[in-house]
């Protein structure tokens, strides 16, 4: 009689010797000294030291690099915080370089949004960016494989109450390709004779790790997932895994690209990474620079079982990578024959892609260039970067590999952090420098900005008005992540920009209102940091996902209001939207009732339609907000109400009828009339602003005449009501009331806009022009 366990150990090991075997016989005759036949001898014989110190810390001569050469950066990013990390580490490469770039960005569909309209709208010279979906890099068609390595783990995990080797082999008899028939027919009567000793997960496991090696021996493998398979403990998911895929998803014509993680920051120029690649021996296709804690020495805690590693291991915060060279050597079966294999024994990994490249490198030591310990600090945890930086004379590479990020502990994290948090404010609009001596061609775009800007008279009285409507901002769409909200057919989005002044106007907005919303919020580099703390310490605005902020970064002196709408207008996701102002709260029940009239009112193609939503302020800064109409009612007569600018421009808002509306129990339409500016619910994709209109003085009011062009029809609802609270004059209102120059200028664009009216409206723009020539201050 056996002792109790010995027979499930006996199993085990039978059945992994009945694995290795077979394994033998699908590469009898493709492998030759641990190396596939085919593949070029990139192997070689581990440096005297690798065992155990990293040499590399002494930095070789820097060979010259080509002036101009371009240099290609690869860089994994997912999610809304990701693409914020992103946006700092580029910074820090812009400030140093001195050659062109071309990065190369691996992105989800959300980040993919942000980052493109960021670069974009940010125009550097000599900057090209590409992006590869993520989706399609770390899933593919072949379910099976993703299903049996999703179980826990592969060893024994008991059989007791599982029942009779008849009824698994009923129960489970995995479907396979043909060509793995052959496979299957040599592994399951072997797996089943062991079925008492062994767990049915364990087979189902070790043969789909089987299938995978034989579909990477296949000479046409089936399409199958590149990374999904792979289980992962790293915070980073299956992204952390994307970085072994990049020789296979970059173009074919690349043969070098530096990859970096987003939680570095250069404090160097990247050129002379990039001239380490002189380095490499023919052998060498990785560099890496030593990792450094004593993670792979496997001594952190007990029955701490890191992943096989060379020495200390490498970190993969930053990369040099010999695509070409990877190519040749057969790197995707490579890694995935080391990843399959130690996943027989190793249930997950725990670093992501770091622990294949260091098991891939421990099994082909040839493979790495160590590079010098400064172009990877690395401020983890458990780290000894303290040892490099104290005798380095420079840094180069700070890398923030913990997953407190910031709050990491360590003695100097003040100094790093300092490095850090410079790019992490620094005006971005200053990196648009052009390289000097690296001429390179502008996008169309930016050369048509140009060449409109080169024709502007800066002794122009209007020059500000006319180089702030010129001026592409940069734009940051959901700074903060952001959920969506599920499709509904009458489902509306509340509109509105801000500024920095108006920040504490945010939660008692989300009170008010429960929808979605889209803001936009005109801010410097460091505001937008501001921003981002403001938030995540309010628990009124750091529990809502609905939320939408969209950051424009301020350039120039006049207030782009405009624009500012227009980028929160594009980014709304329902089909209406109401267009506000930061001032003002609605009511309570006003999303509800909104949704509401746009049915009843059968609102849609058939039917272009404006809601009004009557306007009131208060002069009041502490007041007891009205929860219904007779409440609004109440306080006009008591005059603790009033209707929205009564005193100083009452015709902005007087074609409403409050009279009429005191009394109205359905909604009711009205009539434009001159300077016109109500507040409107209306289909999203409706006439956009006209941003020629900056600073203060009828950029609402032209947004209604174009309504009222199109023929959109306007109804005020009965019970709907919104409320503006007092606060400061702005710097732009402030400008209008002392400067006739402003007035005048703003007058010049009015006209320009009235002709244009006139261009695609004919006859019926007549009566705007009419208006306008009446004797009226501007709204």
């Amino acid at each position: 009689m056996l002792p109790r366990g010995r027979p499930r150990a006996l199993g085990a090991a039978a059945l992994l010797l009945l694995l290795l075997l077979i394994g033998f016989f699908l590469f009898g005759g493709d492998v030759e000294y641990g190396r596939p036949r085919g593949a070029a001898a990139v192997d070689g014989d581990p440096s005297a030291d690798r065992g155990g110190r990293n040499r590399s810390d002494c930095v070789p001569p820097r060979p010259p690099l080509p002036k101009c050469e371009l240099l290609h950066v690869a860089i994994v990013c997912a999610g809304h915080n990701s693409s914020r990390d992103l946006v700092t580490l580029v910074k820090s490469v812009l400030f140093y370089r001195k050659n062109p770039l071309h990065f190369h960005l691996v992105t989800d569909a959300m980040a993919r949004n942000i980052l493109e309209m960021l670069f974009h709208t940010w125009m550097v010279p000599a900057v090209r960016v590409s992006f590869y979906d993520a989706e399609e890099l770390k899933a593919g068609a072949l379910a099976l494989l993703h299903f049996f390595l999703a179980v826990p783990s592969p060893f024994l995990l008991g059989v007791r109450g599982w029942g009779r080797v008849g009824e698994v082999r009923a129960a489970w008899d995995p479907p396979v390709p043909s060509h793995l028939q052959k496979l299957k027919s040599l592994i399951l009567p072997g797996a089943y004779a062991f079925f008492p000793l062994c767990h049915p997960e364990y087979v189902r496991h070790s043969y789909a790790l089987l299938c995978q090696v034989h579909a990477l021996s296949s000479p046409t493998p089936p399409q199958q997932p590149q990374v999904s398979w792979i289980p992962n403990k790293h915070y980073s998911g299956l992204y952390g895994l994307m970085k072994l895929v990049l020789p296979a998803a970059l173009p074919p014509e690349l043969a070098r690209v530096i990859v970096l993680d987003t939680d570095v920051t250069f404090a160097s120029d990247i050129a002379e990474l990039w001239a380490l690649f002189a380095h490499f021996s023919d052998e060498q296709v990785i560099g890496l620079v030593e990792n450094q804690s004593d993670w792979y020495l496997g001594n952190l805690w007990r029955n701490h079982r890191p992943w096989p590693a060379l020495g200390r291991g490498f970190n993969t915060g930053v990369i040099l990578l010999r695509l070409d060279r990877l190519r040749q050597a057969g790197w995707g079966q490579m890694w995935k024959l080391t990843a399959t294999r130690e996943l027989l024994t190793l249930p997950a990994t725990s670093l992501a892609d770091q622990d294949i490249f260091n098991a891939v490198i421990k099994e082909h030591p040839g493979l790495v260039q160590p590079l010098p310990c400064v172009w990877n600090v690395q401020l983890s945890d458990h780290t000894l970067a303290e040892r490099c930086y104290s005798e380095a004379s420079d840094l180069k590479v700070i890398h923030w590999n913990s997953p407190k990020k910031l709050r990491v502990k360590n003695k100097h994290v003040e100094y790093f952090r300092n490095l850090y948090l410079t790019f992490l404010e620094y005006d971005g609009n200053l990196l648009r420098r052009e390289l000097f001596g690296c001429p390179s061609p502008p996008a169309a775009e930016a050369e048509q900005v140009q060449r409109a800007l080169a024709q502007l008279d800066e002794e122009d009285a209007c020059f500000e008005f006319r180089q702030q409507r010129l001026t592409v901002h940069r734009v940051h769409v959901t700074f903060l992540p952001h959920e969506p909200p599920p499709p509904r057919p009458h489902d509306v989005t509340l509109v509105a920009q801000l500024s920095m002044d108006r920040l504490q106007m945010l939660e008692a907005l989300c009170r008010h209102w429960p929808g979605p919303m889209s803001l936009a919020l005109y801010l410097t580099d460091a505001e937008a940091q501001q921003f981002l703390r403001f938030v995540e310490a309010s628990a009124v605005l750091s529990a809502r996902q609905n939320v939408a902020y969209h950051v424009v970064y301020r350039e120039g002196p006049l207030y782009p209001v405009n624009q500012l709408r227009n980028v929160a207008l594009a980014q709304a996701l329902t089909p209406y939207v109401f267009l506000s102002d930061i001032d003002f709260l609605p009511a309570y029940s006003l999303y509800d009732d909104l949704r509401a009239s746009i049915e009843q009112l059968k609102l849609g193609s058939e039917r272009r339609a404006a809601l009004v939503v009557p306007a009131f302020e208060t002069l009041h800064y502490r007041f007891s907000f009205p929860s219904s109409k007779a409440e609004v009612l109440a306080l006009l007569d008591s005059g603790l109400l009033y209707t929205f600018r009564y005193h100083e421009w009452p015709q902005g808002h007087a074609p409403t009828d409050y009279a009429r509306w005191r009394e109205a129990q359905t909604p009711y339409r009205v009539q434009w009339a001159a300077d016109y500016e109500p507040y409107v619910v209306v289909p999203r994709d409706c006439p956009r602003y006209d941003p020629r209109f900056v600073g203060f003085g009828w950029n609402k009011v032209a947004h209604i005449v174009e309504l009222d062009a199109q023929e959109y029809e306007l109804l005020v609802l009965p019970e709907a009501f919104t409320i503006h609270l007092p606060h400061g004059p702005s710097l732009d209102i402030s400008r209008f009331r002392s400067s006739p120059t402003y007035r005048d200028c703003l007058q010049a664009v009015k006209d320009e806009f009235h002709q244009d009216l006139s261009r695609r409206y004919g006859a019926a723009a007549l009566k705007y022009l009419t208006a306008l020539r009446q004797p009226r201050s501007p709204a």
